[in-house]
């Protein structure tokens, strides 16, 4: 198995291309593949066959999507206990999530909601972060996520995030077109909400395409190739935090496997810091 250093470059799974994947050979262009445990966590049959193949070929990263760390229901500690163990069967290292809430007293809302960026809640955050934490005996990795609502009164997010980070020994999964597209949504200088974040929390990057709409509007799609200003900014932000695993997201519109490991290969290339 290969490990995931510093200069690794991978793509998320999707069906699209498992096939492909699990009858290739190693490929040299894809050093990691990311996905959601949440889709793979109870499957069996010929998915699963391929899961176990594709195992053994690459270092896999699980990126979540239901954990709602920051909702006011209580922690599903079952659904994390389930996480642990799949996590554990297939030697997965790091486990991602949103800092984000999914979740009210109905249910599973199917979307990211931001988490209001008051100090009050950095203590409830940071206490249920260790929770998991312990349960999966793993440094919880959240992501910055895209949003299109902000709230009343909220700390600047670099300085939000750092707190969060400092008080739950918890990393960060740093999302550079989340990045870009909130700085041009929110009108604010994306240089220095990443020179304000702690190098040394951030575990790895994601980029992605996004959707420019009316009035300049961006909308984070994963669903298009990466802008040139998004790779500009990845940029900036590796020759300031250095380098780290760079994992491209791509949701809709899923070109062929060889387009879009091509596409990863062109934006490395383009960064030039590794």
């Amino acid at each position: 198995m290969r490990s995931i250093n510093d200069t690794a470059k991978g793509i998320g799974l999707r069906v699209e291309h498992l096939k492909t994947l699990c009858e290739q050979p190693v490929r040299e262009d894809i050093d990691f593949l990311e996905l959601a445990p949440e889709n793979w966590m109870d499957i069996g049959g010929a998915k699963r066959e391929c899961l176990e193949q594709l195992s053994a070929k690459y270092p896999l990263v699980a990126h979540g999507l239901s954990l709602s760390i920051g909702d006011a229901e209580p922690l599903n500690i079952e659904f994390v206990k389930r996480v642990r163990d799949f996590l554990d069967q297939y030697n997965i290292g790091i486990y991602s999530e949103h800092l984000s809430l999914s979740r009210d007293q109905q249910g599973y809302l199917y979307d990211l909601i931001p988490t209001p960026r008051h100090r009050e809640n950095i203590p409830y955050l940071a206490e249920r972060i260790k929770q998991v934490q312990d349960i999966i005996q793993r440094p919880l990795v959240l992501e910055n996520i895209s949003y299109y609502h902000r709230y009343d009164n909220e700390m600047p997010e670099a300085e939000f995030l750092s707190e969060v980070v400092e008080q739950s020994q918890c990393e960060l999964l740093l999302d550079i077109n989340n990045l870009y597209v909130n700085s041009q949504n929110h009108d604010y200088d994306p240089t220095t909400l990443f020179k304000a974040l702690p190098s040394q929390a951030i575990r790895y990057f994601h980029i992605a395409g996004h959707l420019e709409c009316e009035d300049d509007f961006l909308l984070d799609t994963h669903g298009k190739a990466v802008t040139d200003n998004v790779v500009q900014l990845a940029r900036q932000v590796m020759e300031y935090h250095g380098s780290r695993p760079l994992l491209l997201e791509r949701d809709h519109h899923v070109p062929a496997l060889d387009e879009l490991s091509h596409e990863l290969t062109s934006i490395q290339d383009a960064i030039g810091v590794y």
